[in-house]
């Protein structure tokens, strides 16, 4: 309250006094001192006091029914346990022999022999032997023999590993392509001057291979293989080939980066001979090649990239490159998995690898090395489930001077095979699924749809444009194993250049056929009698059909071999 409003009512207290004096009509007259006093007031004591509202605790109380539960006794009988105790490593045998013999007089032995587990080194050796008289009707001699021996060594130092290999090898086949008859045979028989490889070939292969490959176990330090392979391949006809191969990879690790480099040295000697009384010719080049990559993984992906890097220099030197690429991506824990890839590189088709796809080829053929430009591809990889896996793909190539086979006359002894290249572009589209369980039942199918466009020939000789595989195996508490192989394969076209003729005015003949497509069925069947001793049946080409896999060269109907193989 400030000042003016306490005299405001200072006046107003003063007036209201003397007022109430002027009416009162009693007046009092008090002798002495005056010493006025104030009673004491009545007050309401209006403190807060707490009120009590907690209630009042409720004893609880537990009751308990008398029932009584009905348990029947039940007893169970208990298989008895049994003890099974197994070594820490399951026993290695040293030596394996095979050996069987089946129709068209076809014999079978095979051995193997292997030094066994060690700290240290190792050491084994694998020999074979499969012939057989052939069998084809209206053909020309048809038999064939196949014999390899193998050997290597191998030792382990502290971070590194060695190993050699010495291989021999020597293949025996017919030129059978022709229509035979008994005057035909005689003719062929008594031909004068006949060389020795008019109706059969032989192939002969002395190689050697020599490994040195790190085994570091710190990522930071730099891993290195480094390869060695050389073979010297001739035939009965005089022609021959030498060809040194290095291979040298280096890489290292940085966080979840990896880099890398591959050297290629393929130096290849060919001296060709078209028969043994002919002049030969030479065919010298060394294919040099650098691939440097560098890949990243992650949780879920995993992209590879990099280039290929080619220096040819058989007949006229070349520079060849190449991108190289490829990428994936799990989606749904590892469920799907989409990739994506381009590869190219220049390959060597070598006198040793023509022959090896094609064994009825001409005594020298020609050289040319292969180009793929690129294969572009992309596909779905999964699972179903655990044991059922899908992969799609589908894959544009294109490769220039492809080589593809085509028949070749040789009167009076029958069709030889000649190679001829071009420029081929392939559509792929393919599928594949694989089922397995556990260890007793596995099951894979594959199909391949191809379409080609050729340059300069007139169709894609020899090559099909489809093919079916299925396989499967099944065993039977590993005491009887079955194993059953499909292969469709659908018509291709097969070519036969023209007939030589000595007559100016004769037009040489040539034919142009579609090969029919066919159905190989193979079944094979184990029964293991010991671990050591089993039992074979194989059985290939059940559908006994007499099928060409090149033009006017058929396979042999059904080959039922059986056999024995013991370990020890």
């Amino acid at each position: 309250m400030n000042a003016m409003n306490r005299i405001v009512l200072s006046i107003a207290a003063l007036l209201g006094s003397t007022l109430m004096r002027a009416q009162v009509t009693a007046e009092y007259e008090i002798q002495g001192v005056y010493n006025p006093t104030i009673a004491d007031a009545k007050k309401i004591d209006l403190r807060p006091q707490p009120i009590d509202t907690v209630l009042p605790t409720i004893g609880v109380r537990y009751d308990l029914l008398p029932v009584k539960a009905e348990i029947p006794a039940r007893v169970d009988s208990i298989e008895a346990a049994k003890l099974k105790v197994e070594a820490s490593q399951q026993r290695l045998y040293k030596g394996y022999v095979k050996g069987g013999f089946g129709l068209y007089t076809t014999p079978l032995a095979e051995f193997y022999y292997d030094q066994g587990r060690s700290r240290d080194n190792g050491y084994g050796v694998h020999v074979k032997h499969m012939s057989s008289n052939g069998g084809l009707d209206d053909v020309g001699e048809s038999d064939y023999s196949f014999n390899s021996i193998d050997g290597f060594y191998k030792h382990f130092f502290a971070d590194h590993e060695a190993v050699g290999r010495l291989i021999y090898d020597r293949r025996r086949v017919n030129y059978y392509g022709y229509t035979s008859n008994d005057s035909i045979e005689d003719a062929i028989e008594n031909a004068p001057n006949r060389p020795d490889d008019a109706i059969k070939q032989f192939y002969n292969d002395i190689g050697f291979a020599a490994r040195l490959r790190s085994l570091y176990t710190d990522s930071s330090k730099i891993a290195h293989d480094i390869g060695l392979e050389a073979h010297a391949y001739s035939n009965l006809s005089g022609s021959r080939e030498t060809n040194l191969r290095v291979l040298a990879e280096v890489g290292k690790q940085e966080h979840t980066e990896y880099y890398s480099g591959t050297l290629l040295i393929d130096n290849n000697t060919y001296r060709g001979k078209p028969s043994r009384d002919s002049a030969d010719f030479r065919q010298n080049g060394t294919l040099i090649g650098l691939l440097p990559s560098v890949r990243t993984v992650g949780q879920k992906y995993f992209v590879r990239a990099g280039v290929g890097m080619y220096l040819d220099a058989q007949g006229e030197t070349t520079f060849h490159f190449f991108p190289q690429a490829y990428a994936h991506y799990a989606l749904f824990d590892n469920i799907l998995v989409p990739y994506i890839g381009v590869e190219g590189e220049r390959r060597r088709n070598g006198f040793r690898s023509l022959t090896r796809e094609n064994p009825w080829l001409d005594a020298a053929p020609r050289l040319r090395n292969t180009s793929k430009l690129f294969d572009v591809y992309l596909g779905l990889r999964g699972s179903f489930m655990n044991n059922l896996g899908f992969d799609v793909r589908a894959s544009k190539s294109s490769y220039e001077d492809m080589a593809l086979f085509i028949n070749r006359p040789n009167p009076p002894f029958g069709d030889r095979m000649a190679v001829v290249y071009d420029d081929v572009d392939i559509l792929d589209l393919s599928g594949e699924i694989t089922y397995s369980h556990r260890e007793e039942l596995r099951f894979s199918a594959r199909v391949d749809v191809y379409t080609y466009t050729v340059k300069v020939q007139e169709e894609p000789w020899n090559l099909p444009p489809y093919k079916l595989t299925f396989a499967a195996r099944y065993s039977l508490r590993e005491k009887l194993i079955a194993k059953a192989e499909v292969l469709f394969l659908g018509k291709r076209p097969a070519f036969r250049s023209p007939e030589s003729t000595t007559d100016p005015n004769e037009v040489p003949v040539s034919i142009r056929t579609n090969l029919d497509g066919f159905m190989d069925l193979y079944l094979g069947l184990e029964y293991r009698y010991t671990k050591r001793l089993s039992l074979f049946l194989d059985m290939s080409n059940l559908s006994a059909s007499k099928y060409e896999r090149w033009y006017r060269h058929p396979v042999q109907r059904s080959l039922i071999m059986g056999g024995a193989t013991y370990a020890f």
